[in-house]
């Protein structure tokens, strides 16, 4: 046998030796890291047509568009739903989380139009941190990253995905109003038999009906016509809630006219335990005679009735005062003329 032979020979035994030392002392050869592995199957996000997450949240595609099947199909925010599916095609393993295990998972899947499932993950609760330096954020921790299950193990990644708590706001545009307040030149005000009605005249507001004593209070009219400047919801009511459960023929009424033409009424309704109901609507009354700017005006308001003013919403109820007020909240008493000092003197005698 030659030397090189016998270096050969030597080399292996070394090899195999040291392969049965750590097989007969239970030592296990570490497997590659997942770290940076695709947590989702690959997947066309063009052929997603719903997203199901668990029962607290389904969102479907259809011939309307996007909609919130959990919320009366009330119309999702197609950017939104792209901007989140696009995360989970992105989403990469940022650690293993050894030892720790997701207690309730929350299912998610995406799925075709006709029902196949393209991805699923099971989501956990959300990696907080804690800032490093300088004030800390929201009084503490903050979300930096989500457990989530992978391969039968509990990976942590990077982003928090804050949109799959089912929380449907988180969905949609909850903006259902948004008015500039110039432009405006009469608001109305109505509560039971009550009317109040304020005109403005120039850069100043009126008021019509005041007794002889009765002034308007001007410092109080700094926002009547910005009531739906920027109105946000806080949910969408049931649709098979009847009238008399949504309160709206006893109800305040709120409207705000423009001078092109344009005025919006707000109904308000019964309180909830979350805010008040509300129902809009819009409409349209030429004041000019150029047909192009009358079309797009009206198109406008068409498209306003189609989506905010097909629904039934409730507004917190601070939205929902600055909406509801009465004759006494904009009157009040006439401050007397003083008069000139020389009067005043004669009066007192002097």
């Amino acid at each position: 046998m030659t030397t090189k032979n016998v270096i050969i020979l030597g080399v292996a035994a070394v090899v195999l030796g040291g392969a049965a030392y750590l097989t007969s002392s239970g030592t296990k050869v570490r497997t590659p890291s997942l770290n940076g592995k695709s947590v989702v199957k690959a997947f066309n996000i063009a052929d997603v047509a719903r997203v199901e997450l668990g029962d607290k949240l389904v969102l479907v595609a259809g011939e309307q568009g996007w909609t919130v099947e959990t919320l009366y199909g009330y119309p999702a925010d197609v950017v939104k739903i792209r901007e989140n599916v696009l995360k989970l095609a992105e989403l990469k393993v940022g650690q293993v989380a050894r030892g720790r295990k997701i207690d309730s998972p929350v299912k998610l899947a995406l799925k075709d139009a006709k029902g196949k499932e393209l991805a699923q993950l099971e989501i956990g609760e959300q990696h907080f941190a804690k800032p490093r330096g300088g004030m800390p954020m929201y009084g503490g921790a903050y979300p930096d990253g989500r457990y989530v299950k992978y391969a039968d193990q509990t990976v942590l990644v990077k982003d928090a995905l804050d949109a799959f708590d089912g929380d449907w706001k988180k969905w949609v545009n909850t903006c259902i109003c948004q008015l500039p307040s110039d432009g405006a030149v009469e608001v109305k005000f109505v509560s039971g038999k009550e009317a109040v009605e304020l005109k403005r005249d120039g850069k100043d507001w009126t008021m019509s009906g005041l007794g002889v004593k009765e002034e308007l209070d001007t410092s109080k009219v700094h926002a009547v016509d910005s009531a739906l400047s920027y109105l946000d919801m806080v949910n969408v009511a049931d649709p098979k809630l009847t009238e008399a459960e949504l309160g709206f023929a006893t109800g305040a009424v709120y409207s705000v006219a423009f001078k092109d033409g344009k005025k919006y009424v707000a109904k308000l309704g019964n309180t909830t335990d979350e805010g008040r109901y509300l129902k809009l609507e819009a409409s349209f009354t030429p004041v000019g005679t150029n047909a192009v700017e009358n079309a797009a005006i009206e198109s406008a308001v068409k498209a306003f009735n189609s989506m905010s003013g097909k629904w039934t919403y409730v507004i917190q109820s601070y939205a929902a005062d600055s909406m509801a007020k009465t004759r006494k909240d904009f009157v009040k008493a006439k401050e007397e003329p003083k008069p000139a000092s020389g009067k005043a003197d004669a009066a007192a005698g002097k």
